[in-house]
């Protein structure tokens, strides 16, 4: 389904952090063994400041380019309409239920669900969670993006069902 295909990062953030920190390093016109022997708290705010860059230059692929986030919300349109037709009539799919050996999250599909499709999201998943075929867990992650994604207050082992 194509639901991440534009999400990912532009790049992988450990050969990214290694590169911004280096550089800083040469911009100070110091060695690495040199840093290396500098306490604690200035490497540390050495590498908190690599971090930073490395994390701005890191956005995901879509925030970077207006093309890809348009293709990206086709994508999701596309699986939105087409996991609520096939909950509509099987309900709720997981990998186990449908013995599938390949691992997917049917989650972050309506995680992703469009504004025009919220309504309908909601009253799936409301059907779903009381037939218990969705997980406490699945439920509180869905419900908050159909409240417009406040934090997240809870993680996935403050659930029994999980």
């Amino acid at each position: 389904m194509d639901d991440q295909k534009y999400r990912g990062a532009s790049g992988n953030i450990t050969e990214t952090f290694s590169d911004v920190l280096d550089s800083l390093i040469l911009s100070k016109r110091i060695t690495k063994d040199y840093f290396l022997s500098l306490p604690e708290q200035q490497q540390g705010e050495l590498k908190q400041k690599a971090l930073k860059l490395a994390s701005e230059k890191l956005k995901p692929l879509m925030e970077q380019n207006d093309s890809l986030r348009a293709l990206q919300n086709c994508i999701d349109a596309n699986n939105t309409k087409m996991l609520i037709e096939i909950t509509k009539k099987h309900g709720w799919l997981t990998a186990s239920g449908l013995e599938c050996k390949e691992k997917f999250k049917t989650v972050l599909i309506f995680r992703h669900a469009p504004k025009k499709y919220w309504n309908e999201v909601r009253a799936i998943i409301e059907k779903e969670r009381t037939a218990k075929r969705l997980t406490g867990y699945e439920y509180y992650v869905i419900d908050n993006h159909l409240k417009g994604r406040p934090p997240l207050t809870k993680k996935p082992s403050d659930f029994v069902d999980k």
